[in-house]
């Protein structure tokens, strides 16, 4: 290649066939990752088993079991800075 070529001059179009083979690596990337999306390597567990030593709540109770509520510490609220 000379050192006169123009880069537009240079410039040689894909064949068909290369076109093909981008397309389909373009199309097989967005299926692998739509896939993986959609099914994450590892496994994401959706059905959650209650464990064998803890009951599921019965009506009306609402700790000691599993679904029941859980205790939280929350700090208190700081009163608004007086107005001027």
């Amino acid at each position: 290649m000379k050192a006169s070529q123009e880069p537009a001059q240079r410039y040689r179009p894909l064949n068909a066939r290369r076109r093909w083979l981008l397309a389909a690596l373009a199309v097989a990337t967005a299926f692998a990752v739509v896939a993986t999306l959609l099914n994450p390597p590892g496994g994401v567990k959706r059905v959650k088993h209650l464990p064998a030593d803890t009951p599921a709540c019965a009506p009306g109770q609402d700790s000691g079991c599993a679904g029941g509520r859980a205790e939280v510490i929350v700090v208190a609220p700081v009163a608004a800075p007086a107005s001027r």
